[in-house]
C-alpha cells in the first residue's frame, strides 16, 4: 500500500509538472467584464488542442491598470506564455508573436457611444457632423490613433472607470464602445449620474483583435491558433461568442442607426487571411 501511495503521488506530481502554463490579463477593475470573454476563448482553444499538445493551466496575471503596462510585462517576459488580446497593427505584429485570428470576430469595430445627452447625436447626418464632437478613449488604445487619423478630436485617459465619468460629466461628448460591450457596460455603470447612451449613430472601422505574445512563444501561439480554428470549424467558438455578445448586439439594434465608416490606416500591409472569420451584420 505504501508503495502504491508513493507511485500515485509521483504520477500526480509528474502530471502537474507536465502541464503547460498559460497566462492572460486580469480585469482592470471590479466592473471590468471585458477580459472574461478573452479568457474563455483562450481556454476553449487550449481545451480543443489538449489531446494533441497535452494538459495546461490557465492563470491570470496580477491586475494591470492599462494595456501599456501589460505590453511592458509582455516585453519583459514577466509571465509564462503570457497572451493578451489587442487591436492589430503592422507595428505590433512585427514586435510580437501573434495568432492571426480575430478573437471577437471583428465585432468591436462597430462602435456606439456613451453620452451625457440622449439626443446629442440625433441631428448627425454626415461624418463631419460626428467629428464636431469630442471623444474620450483609453491610453494606449489603437482606437485613439485611428480616430485622430480620420480627423476626430480625441483625449486619452488611463482609467477605464474614469472614462464613463468623464463623458457623463460632459467633459467629453462621446465614449465610443464596441457594440458587443455596450450592454454589459451600461448595466455596470448606469448608476453614474448623467450617463446614458446614444441610439442614433453607428460608427465602423476595421478593428480585428489578435492574441499577442512574446516571440519566444511560437509553439504556444501555434497551439492557440490551431485551437481557435478547430473551435470555429465545429461552431463552439461562435456559440461562446453569441453567449457573450448576442444580447448586446440585439440591444444596440444596428440596423436602426445611421451608419458611418472610416478607414483604419494601421492595417496596411497586414495579411488579410483573417477576414474570412469576421462577423457580417
Amino acid at each position: 500500500m505504501k508503495w502504491l501511495i508513493i507511485l500515485l503521488f509521483c504520477s500526480y506530481t509528474s502530471y502537474v509538472q507536465a502541464q503547460t502554463v498559460f497566462t492572460t490579463r486580469a480585469p482592470e477593475s471590479d466592473g471590468d467584464k471585458r477580459q472574461e470573454y478573452v479568457r474563455k476563448v483562450l481556454e476553449l482553444s487550449l481545451q480543443k488542442t489538449e489531446a494533441e499538445y497535452g494538459p495546461y493551466i490557465l492563470e491570470l496575471a496580477p491586475p494591470s491598470s492599462t494595456m501599456k503596462r501589460s505590453f511592458a510585462d509582455l516585453r519583459r517576459g514577466s509571465y509564462e506564455n503570457f497572451f493578451i488580446r489587442d487591436s492589430v497593427s503592422k507595428t505590433s505584429l512585427s514586435e510580437f508573436e501573434f495568432v492571426p485570428f480575430p478573437v471577437d470576430l471583428g465585432i468591436v469595430g462597430y462602435r456606439a457611444a456613451f453620452v451625457a445627452k440622449k439626443n446629442l447625436l440625433q441631428s448627425v447626418t454626415t461624418l463631419d457632423d460626428l467629428k464636431k464632437h469630442t471623444v474620450v478613449q483609453g491610453l494606449g488604445w489603437l482606437d485613439t490613433k485611428i480616430l485622430r487619423a480620420n480627423g476626430f478630436n480625441v483625449e486619452t485617459v488611463g482609467s477605464y472607470d474614469g472614462m464613463f465619468k468623464i463623458v457623463a460629466s460632459g467633459r467629453s461628448d462621446l465614449f465610443l464602445r464596441g457594440v458587443n460591450e455596450l450592454l454589459a457596460e451600461w448595466t455596470t455603470y448606469k448608476h453614474i449620474p448623467g450617463l446614458t447612451y446614444d441610439e442614433h449613430v453607428l460608427l465602423y472601422y476595421p478593428l480585428p483583435r489578435f492574441f499577442l505574445t512574446s516571440k519566444q512563444n511560437k509553439e504556444a501561439a501555434k497551439r492557440v491558433y490551431r485551437g481557435l480554428v478547430m473551435a470555429y470549424d465545429d461552431g463552439s467558438l461562435q456559440k461562446l461568442w453569441r453567449q457573450f455578445y448576442g444580447p448586446s448586439i440585439d440591444f444596440v439594434n444596428l440596423k436602426s442607426r445611421r451608419f458611418f465608416e472610416i478607414e483604419n490606416p494601421f492595417l496596411q500591409g497586414v495579411d488579410e487571411s483573417y477576414k474570412k472569420y469576421l462577423y457580417r451584420p
